[in-house]
């Protein structure tokens, strides 16, 4: 299951506030031991806006490419 959670200061560490919905759906109590794999929201944004951009810059290229193809065929020898 993906949320989510802001870490928060507490003592020298940092802690994650889980949200309720969760807690409750994956029936978890304080001595549950759990496993989390930690991603900044910015990092995954970036890389998921740097894809697409890529994307858009490689059909764009294919486009450019295409049209130039076109116009090497009708070029005198």
């Amino acid at each position: 299951m993906e949320t989510i959670a802001r870490a928060k200061k507490w003592g020298n560490s940092i802690g994650v506030i889980i949200p309720n919905e969760i807690v409750e759906q994956q029936n978890i109590s304080s001595d549950d031991e759990l496993i989390l794999t930690v991603e900044k929201k910015n990092d995954r944004e970036r890389t998921r806006l740097m894809k697409e951009g890529y994307t858009e810059m490689a059909n764009e290229s294919k486009k450019i490419n295409k049209e130039w193809e076109k116009a090497d065929v009708k070029w005198p020898s």
